[in-house]
């Protein structure tokens, strides 16, 4: 992926012409809770501090699938529960990723994930099963968002810092998921965390409609 020779400013103001006064999106994510993972993570973060917004508190975790706004017209209730059925009719067995390259999109430095035996492009196949995803690229990068710029830089300012992290990434163990989540967040507050609203065990021997206990709790 070609990474742009500067960053770009995100602004942290509302946008109504995007959300158009719908209070919530929804997205297909994996939460990110492995020790190693987190504590790299901060670090990551604390080394990339003087280029990005302060206050980043969306979870670590890397989005699956982009559902849409939430709301009868975009992502409806028949949408989500159509969804959850497809999932859970098959036994899905854990995830397992591991760190690639540091890089960055125009607006966030994000640290790639390898896919190495394709289970998430088999997830989004079940998740999209008569659902369209909202926007999509025209590829998927499974990755890890760091935070968002808050100025314009030219990258060559941050190469270093990236260098020095992914001789860090690299010694990441392999990552095991064991959960898929449906969160929401709320549209107005595009740093603010996600809600679960349902989650799946991806343990064929694990119950896998775990939601009932997890619901509206931050990732």
């Amino acid at each position: 992926m070609k990474q742009p020779k500067h960053t770009l400013a995100v602004s942290l103001d509302d946008w109504p012409q995007w959300h158009r006064g719908i209070r919530q999106y929804a997205v297909w994510c994996l939460p990110v809770n492995d020790p190693q993972w987190l504590a790299f993570i901060d670090q990551a973060q604390t080394q990339l501090s003087p280029w990005l917004h302060p206050g980043y508190a969306r979870q670590p975790h890397i989005t699956l699938f982009a559902a849409g706004l939430v709301d009868k017209n975009h992502y409806s209730a028949d949408m989500q529960a159509a969804q959850i059925q497809s999932l859970e009719l098959y036994s899905l067995s854990p995830v397992l990723l591991t760190a690639s390259c540091l890089s960055t999109f125009s607006t966030a430095p994000w640290l790639g994930i390898e896919d190495v035996n394709n289970q998430l492009e088999s997830l989004r196949s079940l998740i999209s099963k008569g659902v369209a995803e909202d926007s999509p690229a025209q590829q998927y990068q499974p990755h890890i968002t760091l935070g968002f710029y808050r100025d314009s830089y030219p990258l060559a300012d941050l190469t270093q810092r990236f260098e020095q992290l992914q001789q860090l990434a690299a010694k990441l163990p392999t990552l095991e998921i064991t959960e898929l989540h449906l969160c929401y967040y709320n549209t107005q507050e595009i740093q603010g965390p996600l809600l679960i609203q349902h989650a799946i065990t991806l343990n064929p021997e694990e119950d896998t409609t775990s939601a009932g206990t997890q619901l509206q709790q931050p990732l």
